[in-house]
């Protein structure tokens, strides 16, 4: 039988061993994290310093020395011709009184059987705009009332505007304008053509002047466009062919028109 002391000695030899195996499992753990760390801290270096090598053998971006260049500064421009497709008439519906009131509702009613005449002519398009109403006070007469309202109609052809216009008038519209002009989708597309035109004509003059001067075009630096407004030129008049009971159209012939771009550059020139 063993003693008390034997007993309590032998009871604590399995938890030491337990113990010294746990503290064990710790330190390899300690030590594999410390791998790891040391492991993952030199994967980076390695990283960076390879990073680093190859973008020294990248070759180092360098601005151009323009100085051995001849630097020639040209403008020219470019034109494309087209009929216009487009008729604009502006009418102004105006009426007076003394009184406000009856001069705005004599406006008001002209402009309502306007609008319902036109809107029959599917080839027309009506747009009523500004409305103005003031008051006039002359040194001897007595003051009155002025009300106006504009009207803008648009067709694709003569045919079908004129004649209406010449209704408008005798009904007491006032014709304040009657233009042709080309329609901006028509007009995008001819200004570049008139763009390339341009561009065209540079580049034709700087051969010319590098030719002459023995050296060659090496590249335009900059290179700008600008657009100029169309040129119109003015409407030729002349009589239409009309019953005998309708009302005289105003008359209008859609005449060629110039859809013009400018062009500036700066060209490079070397041996």
């Amino acid at each position: 039988m063993l003693s008390h002391k034997q007993a309590f000695t032998c009871s604590g030899q399995p938890e030491k061993k337990a113990l010294l195996f746990a503290n064990r499992e710790t330190s390899d753990i300690k030590r594999k994290h410390t791998l790891m760390r040391f492991y993952s801290r030199s994967m980076l270096f390695l990283l960076s310093a390879s990073s680093c090598a190859f973008m020294a053998m990248l070759p180092t971006a360098h601005a151009e020395d323009t100085s051995t260049f001849t630097k020639l500064e040209l403008s020219a421009s470019g034109t494309t011709d087209a009929a216009p497709d487009q008729l604009t008439a502006i009418f102004r519906a105006e009426a007076r009184n003394k009184n406000a009131a009856t001069a705005q509702q004599a406006v008001n009613a002209l402009v309502q059987k306007i609008t319902e005449q036109t809107g029959k002519n599917d080839a027309v398009q009506l747009a009523v705009t500004g409305y103005d109403v003031s008051e006039t006070r002359p040194d001897k007469d007595p003051a009155f009332w002025t009300a106006t309202q504009r009207l803008s109609l648009k067709a694709q052809n003569g045919n079908a505007l004129l004649p209406l216009a010449g209704q408008l008038q005798a009904n007491g519209l006032i014709l304040e304008s009657l233009d042709w002009s080309i329609s901006d989708d028509k007009r995008e597309s001819l200004l570049l053509d008139a763009e390339k035109n341009a561009v065209a004509e540079l580049k034709k003059q700087a051969d010319t002047v590098a030719a002459s001067l023995g050296l060659h075009v090496v590249r335009f630096s900059n290179v700008a466009i600008s657009e100029n407004p169309i040129i119109r030129p003015m409407p030729m008049m002349m009589s239409m062919a009309r019953s005998a009971d309708a009302p005289a159209a105003p008359s209008s012939t859609a005449q060629t028109q110039h859809v013009r771009a400018n062009a500036h550059a700066t060209i490079l020139l070397g041996p």
